[in-house]
C-alpha cells in the first residue's frame, strides 16, 4: 500500500478517503451543494488550477459522485451534477460545517448557517441516531467487527474491548 492511497485497507473510512479524501476536494463538494455545476465557476470562486480542478472533478466522476452532463442550452458547456452517491455525502458535509464553525471558528462570527429552506430556521446539528430515533454520544456506541472484517480490523475492535 503506497502512502498515497489507501486502496488496500480493508475499512471503510480509509476506503471513504480513497474517493473523496483528497486536498480540494470536499470544498468542490461544497460549492456543488451550493448550486454550482461549471468547471469555469468552480476555477474562478475556489482559485484553483484547472488542471488540478480537472483532475479532481475526474475522480469525482470515476467514483460516482458527480455526473459530467452536457448543458442543454450549449454542449461546449459541461455541468457536474450530484449524483445520489454524492447527495449521500451531505450529513459528512453538514457535520464538517458544524464542526468547523464550533471548533475553529471566524472571530467576526460564523462563516456558513446552514438552515432549512421552509423555516428558514438553523440546523440544529448532525448525530448518530439508534433505531429508535434517539440521538447517541459517542460513549454510547460500540463498533463491532462484520462479516467483511480482517485481522486488522478484529485487532482494533478487541482494543476497545479491552479499554472499555
Amino acid at each position: 500500500m503506497s502512502k498515497n492511497s489507501f486502496v488496500e485497507m480493508n475499512c471503510p473510512i480509509a476506503q471513504t478517503l480513497e474517493q473523496v479524501g483528497e486536498w480540494w476536494t470536499f470544498v468542490i463538494l461544497r460549492n456543488a451543494f451550493c448550486g454550482m455545476s461549471r468547471f469555469q465557476d468552480f476555477q474562478r470562486h475556489l482559485g484553483i488550477s484547472s488542471s488540478i480542478l480537472a483532475r479532481r472533478l475526474e475522480k469525482l466522476v470515476e467514483n460516482g459522485i458527480l455526473l459530467r452532463q452536457p448543458s442543454a442550452e450549449d454542449a461546449r458547456i459541461v455541468h457536474y451534477r450530484l449524483t445520489e452517491k454524492g447527495r449521500a455525502l451531505s450529513p459528512i458535509l453538514a457535520a464538517m460545517t458544524l464542526w468547523g464553525e464550533q471548533w475553529a471558528p471566524n472571530p467576526q462570527g460564523a462563516r456558513l448557517t446552514m438552515v432549512e429552506k421552509a423555516t428558514g430556521l438553523p440546523v440544529a446539528g448532525v448525530g448518530i441516531l439508534a433505531a429508535d430515533g434517539r440521538a447517541l454520544q459517542p460513549e454510547q456506541i460500540e463498533t463491532v467487527a462484520g462479516p467483511g472484517a480482517d485481522d486488522k480490523t478484529h485487532a482494533l475492535v478487541r482494543i476497545g474491548e479491552e479499554t472499555a
